[in-house]
């Protein structure tokens, strides 16, 4: 998700159904990018508090094209002040930029590279119900079948973050396009400024991730929002050294947002860019991997926005200082299309906002203001928040293609 000011965020809430949830809970917080480099400070600095010895293990399968093949890669460490007992080292991090190889197609290339991890152990009664993710598996026994009908109905909030200070977040990694190399992401002239962490004003570069203080003070300054999961191998594809970061997958998902939207012009020059018109968007997240403004040096569109990826305007205020704030769906060349409804932005007072989407369908709304933002929704609260009333004066349903 994306923000643009003049804006005050107050909360935001990310929910997602438990399979994708709990996908997302077991991905590393240890870029790919630099796992090497992790694994190289441990080696380097051992934890002497006590003696351990730990096997460190990588392993990779792929089928398709020849007989299986198992790639492993093992690193002995210890923590007696000893130099480690050997280190084997791993093949290079590759980037791979483009389609599925045709050797991986149809097979689960991606379950490699979780090094603190064992491979899983699949027990008989998995293996009973082979389809099924591990989660729901588990909650299938005739001991938890309460927790499995909560789990399999209720929606999980994986992201949560409020601005009352000390600001705190859960589950967000706050970027924008000011990459640095010094400090987080990276900088060319075929591309420019990858993705880097933002400091709490959301304005300058910082080399870690930290919660934002909520504040954009002007049309100059927008953030990418994305999970905490930094980048590994199952990302579609990223930029090398960028600062990259999982989103949030699925095609049902719930973004809930808390803000208000005063009127402040653009400080210095604008530059093109307009002023006092604040928005809340998302992209798919492969184009702000790659570059999210304009193509490289060569003016070749370089991510998948000019091959079909799309744009959701959840809200954004067309003109400067416009009162009004409305939706439209974006897809280059493609299926495209909105309405002239509207809601009034919220200048003085904060508005709560939700965007659900569930197949086929997106609906964003204005929400009442005593709504809270639950650890979790159910399926019947999801249908309230999505159901449309064709008598009813401020609903607005409007059909994209067919």
């Amino acid at each position: 998700m994306h923000l643009r000011g003049p804006m005050n965020i107050s909360q935001l809430a990310v929910y997602q159904l438990p399979v994708e949830a709990a996908k997302l809970r077991r991905r590393s917080h240890v870029p790919f990018y630099n796992r090497r480099r992790a694994l190289q400070q441990e080696l380097r600095f051992p934890n002497t508090s006590s003696p351990r010895t730990a096997d460190v293990r990588r392993w990779a399968t792929a089928t398709g094209c020849s007989p299986v093949s198992t790639v492993t890669s093992t690193v002995a460490l210890t923590d007696c002040g000893a130099e480690p007992r050997r280190y084997s080292t791993a093949a290079p991090n590759i980037t791979y930029v483009g389609p599925p190889s045709p050797c991986t197609t149809g097979t689960n290339a991606s379950a490699l590279d979780y090094p603190w991890q064992q491979p899983p152990t699949v027990t008989p009664r998995l293996e009973r119900h082979p389809k099924l993710p591990l989660e729901l598996a588990l909650a299938r026994s005739p001991h938890d079948t309460t927790r499995f009908h909560k789990r399999a109905a209720d929606w999980d909030r994986v992201a949560y973050y409020t601005s009352t200070a000390p600001a705190q977040a859960t589950g967000f990694s706050f970027l924008a396009n000011l990459g640095d190399p010094s400090q987080s992401g990276t900088f060319d002239y075929a591309f420019g400024n990858s993705l880097s962490y933002v400091d709490s004003a959301g304005d300058k570069v910082a080399p870690e991730n930290e919660p934002f203080n909520g504040t954009l003070d002007t049309s100059e300054y927008e953030i990418a929002v994305f999970s905490d999961k930094a980048c590994d191998q199952d990302c579609p594809y990223w930029r090398p050294n960028a600062t990259s970061h999982y989103a949030w997958s699925g095609s049902s998902k719930a973004f809930f947002i808390e803000f208000q939207m005063d009127h402040y012009l653009n400080r210095g020059s604008d530059y093109g860019l307009i002023s006092d018109a604040p928005a809340w968007w998302f992209l798919n997240a492969d184009i702000p991997r790659i570059v999210q403004y304009g193509n490289d040096r060569n003016n070749i569109p370089c991510s998948c926005w000019s091959t079909g990826c799309g744009e959701f305007d959840a809200f954004e205020v067309l003109g400067k200082g416009e009162e009004r704030a409305k939706s439209t769906l974006h897809r280059q060349g493609n299926l495209e299309g909105g309405d002239s409804n509207y809601f009034k932005r919220p200048v003085g007072s904060t508005m709560k906002f939700a965007v659900v989407w569930q197949f086929p369908n997106i609906t964003a709304l204005v929400l009442d203001s005593s709504y809270d933002f639950p650890e979790s929704l159910s399926e019947d609260q999801i249908d309230a928040l999505v159901a449309y009333d064709p008598n009813s004066w401020v609903h607005s349903l409007f059909a994209i293609g067919k």
